[in-house]
């Protein structure tokens, strides 16, 4: 198992130089820059700001440089974010991402995981129909599209639920911007999971089960769950990443002070280090639930050797 972990980690090492050097590249390559408004700044002042960043450099000179810098933790000085630094603005925006990112994985891998066993147990019922009717309407409409609805629906007409801001992480707060993360991960999963349990249903080693006469719930339990949730742990890492991305926007929707938010920001105001930062952070994250999930997997499925 260590080695299996050291060979993957050593893998991401040049996977992660590639993302980092791909984001560089394209951000500056993008029309405008950090420092390009409708105020045109006298040629000196221009000058040093241009050396203060070291953007006068070279593009080959200037990445050595950012590479050197993060290979110390440093993210480099916002350009738009005065007096502050890309780590302290990651900081200080991770925990509202985390808190929504964790939360939105929780809730999509137990309720779809749920809803995708019973309408295998109760298929061609209407129980199965509603639920892959209701997961078919979730999987077509993307999240940054169920926002505004729930919103409006929920904030404006209903008056029950704040519409935006942070409050501190007040439960009422987080509803809509989770939900609008969850619903279509939840539908994604509830189908995943009911195909995969209808097939474990049909498999042999169930029907052994039931020939000894174990009762269904325990069969369920002990057999059913284990071998048919091995291609939603496989799924974890791909869903992962479509709540990171689809957080972006949903921040920006609900006037959360995330990560994503800042990313947003920081792609229209051309912010170099702070989009860097923040690519480099998903990155990241994402190259470790891939391990975590690979790991899971090797754990729940006997048949597969590290």
């Amino acid at each position: 198992m260590i080695k299996f972990i050291t060979k993957r980690l050593l893998i991401a090492i040049p996977t992660l130089l590639i993302i980092i050097a791909f984001g560089f590249i394209m951000m500056r390559v993008a029309p405008g820059g950090p420092f390009t408004n409708e105020r045109v700044l006298p040629p000196e002042i221009e000058r040093n700001i241009q050396e203060a960043y070291n953007l006068n450099k070279p593009l080959y000179e200037q990445f050595f440089i950012y590479i050197k810098n993060l290979s110390v933790g440093d993210f480099g000085p916002s350009f738009k974010y005065k007096d502050f630094t890309v780590n302290e603005l990651i900081i200080s925006g991770l925990p509202v991402s985390a808190t929504l990112g964790l939360s939105s994985i929780i809730i999509s891998l137990f309720l779809g995981s749920f809803l995708g066993i019973i309408a295998a147990v109760k298929r061609n019922t209407y129980f199965d129909y509603s639920v892959m009717s209701v997961s078919l309407v979730g999987i077509c409409v993307p999240s940054f599209v169920m926002a505004p609805i729930l919103s409006l629906f929920f904030g404006l007409y209903l008056g029950i639920l704040p519409t935006s801001g942070w409050n501190g992480g007040s439960i009422l707060n987080l509803i809509l911007p989770i939900t609008a993360l969850s619903l279509p991960q939840i539908a994604v999963i509830s189908r995943m999971m009911r195909a995969s349990t209808i097939e474990v249903l049909n498999s042999n080693f169930i029907r052994t089960a039931r020939s000894k006469g174990l009762k269904s719930s325990y069969i369920i339990r002990k057999h059913v769950i284990r071998a048919s949730i091995l291609p939603i742990i496989e799924y974890l890492a791909p869903a992962s990443a479509g709540l990171m991305t689809g957080s972006i926007i949903v921040e920006q929707i609900f006037g959360l002070p995330g990560i994503g938010r800042y990313f947003v920001v920081g792609a229209l105001q051309r912010d170099y280090t702070l989009v860097s930062g923040v690519m480099i952070l998903y990155a990241s994250l994402l190259i470790i639930l891939i391990l975590i999930t690979d790991i899971l997997r090797a754990y729940l499925d006997p048949r597969v050797k590290i």
